[in-house]
C-alpha cells in the first residue's frame, strides 16, 4: 500500500508568483565554445562549490543547490565529481563534498582559498558567498572590493579553473535586502572586468530564482524546492544550454487530471501534482519551442516506496517511453532525463502512471545535448 503523503505548508502565495510560463527554446545549442562540464571527458569534470551555509545547504535536503545541480548533472551521466573538505548533504545528493561554510564572510573564503584550490585543483568553481557581508553597511561597503580580491586570488592560483560567480538570495530584512541589492548591481561589471583582462570568469544570475519572502524558510535561507530553481540556472551556465522550467502544479503550465496538488517546500514552486494514481491519471505540459528537434525532458520527481517507480511520458500523443525513479523519499527529489522528438511550436508532454507510484514537481526542458 501507498505510504500517506508528508506535506509541509507553505505560503498559497508561492505559486501565485512563479506562473511565468518559459519562452521557446531553440534545437540548436550554443557552439562557440565547450562547456565547462562536458558530456564526454577522461576523467571526472571537478566542481567545487565555495560559499557560506547557502552553499552548505540548511534547507531540508542539506544540499543548498548541490543537490539539484548534481542531479541534473548527473541526468545526462556528465562525468563530474564535487570536491572540496566539507561534506553534507541527504540521499537525493550523491556527492557530498563542498566548501560551504556556514556564517563565513568573503574575507574568510579568501583567507582559505589557496589552500582549497591547491589540494583539491578544481576544474570548476561555483562561488555564491557575501550574504554574511551584508548585515551592516560597513562590511557591505567592503564587500565589493573583497568580492574582487576573492575572485582574482581564485584565478592567480588556478587560472586553468572556471570561475561560476553567482548573485546572492533575497533577505527578509529590509536594510539587509537593500545591501544585497547593491551588491547585485555591481557582480555583473565585475565579472565583466575579469573576462576582459583574460580571466576565466563567467557570471550566473541565480539569485533572481528567488522570490522573497516566499521562498525563504527564514530570513536568509532558501528552501530546498526554490533551490532547485536556482540550480537550474547554474546547470545552464556550466553546460551552455538553454533551459525551461516547466511546474507541474500549475495550470498555466499543466494540466492535471485525476490527481492531487499538494503544498510542499522541497516542491520547485511550493507544490507538486500528487497521486497519480490512476490509468486515467495524467499531467499534460504544453511547452513551445523554436526548432524542431529532439529535446532532453528532466522529470523531477519524489518517489517515496522503497523501490523503483515510474511515470510514463508521451510526446505529442506519440508512443511512450517510461520515467524510472528510484526509492528515496516523498520529500526528497530525484530528477530523471529522457529524450523526446518535438516539433518547431507547441506541444504536448503528458506523463502517466507507470508502476508503483510517483508525484511529479516540474520539468526542465533543453535540447538534447551534444557536448
Amino acid at each position: 500500500m501507498r505510504a500517506l503523503l508528508k506535506a509541509v505548508p507553505v505560503a498559497a502565495a508561492t505559486a501565485a508568483l512563479i506562473l511565468n510560463v518559459s519562452p521557446p527554446i531553440s534545437a540548436s545549442a550554443p557552439t562557440d565554445a565547450a562547456p565547462a562540464v562536458p558530456l564526454v571527458r577522461a576523467t571526472p569534470t571537478k566542481i567545487m562549490p565555495i560559499g557560506d551555509s547557502n552553499t552548505a545547504g540548511a534547507d531540508a535536503a542539506a544540499g543548498g543547490y548541490r543537490t539539484d545541480l548534481w542531479q541534473l548533472l548527473n541526468a545526462d551521466r556528465r562525468p563530474i565529481d564535487f570536491v572540496g573538505s566539507v561534506r553534507s548533504g541527504s540521499a537525493a545528493l550523491g556527492d557530498h563534498d563542498h566548501e560551504g561554510h556556514g556564517g563565513w564572510t568573503i574575507q574568510g573564503i579568501h583567507d582559505s582559498v589557496i589552500g582549497w584550490l591547491q589540494t583539491y585543483q578544481p576544474d570548476v568553481v561555483t562561488l555564491q558567498i557575501g550574504t554574511n557581508d551584508m548585515y551592516n553597511d560597513a562590511s557591505a561597503g567592503l564587500a565589493p572590493g573583497r568580492l574582487s580580491a576573492l575572485v582574482d586570488r581564485i584565478t592567480t592560483t588556478a587560472p586553468n579553473t572556471q570561475v561560476f560567480v553567482t548573485s546572492l538570495p533575497p533577505t527578509r530584512i529590509e536594510a539587509d535586502q537593500r545591501r544585497t541589492q547593491a551588491f547585485n548591481a555591481y557582480i555583473p561589471g565585475m565579472v565583466d572586468a575579469k573576462r576582459a583582462a583574460g580571466k576565466q570568469v563567467t557570471y550566473v544570475d541565480t539569485g533572481s530564482a528567488y522570490v522573497a519572502p516566499f521562498d525563504l524558510m527564514d530570513n536568509v535561507h532558501p528552501y530546498y524546492g526554490a533551490a532547485s530553481r536556482a540550480a537550474s540556472k547554474w546547470y545552464a551556465a556550466l553546460t551552455d544550454l538553454p533551459v525551461a522550467r516547466y511546474e507541474a502544479e500549475q495550470t498555466a503550465n499543466a494540466k492535471i487530471t485525476d490527481a492531487r496538488i499538494t503544498q510542499i517546500t522541497s516542491a520547485s514552486g511550493g507544490a507538486k501534482s500528487a497521486y497519480i494514481d490512476f490509468a486515467t491519471s495524467s499531467v499534460v505540459f504544453t511547452v513551445q519551442v523554436g526548432a524542431a528537434g529532439n529535446y532532453r525532458v528532466r522529470a523531477r520527481g519524489a518517489n517515496g516506496m522503497g523501490q523503483t517507480c515510474s511515470h510514463l511520458i508521451a510526446a505529442n500523443n506519440g508512443p511512450t517511453q517510461p520515467v524510472v525513479y528510484p526509492g528515496i523519499s516523498w520529500d526528497l527529489f530525484a530528477v530523471i532525463a529522457v529524450d523526446v522528438p518535438l516539433q518547431a511550436g507547441t506541444n504536448t508532454l503528458k506523463f502517466t502512471k507507470g508502476d508503483c507510484y510517483t508525484e511529479l514537481d516540474a520539468i526542465d526542458l533543453s535540447p538534447t545535448p551534444t557536448s
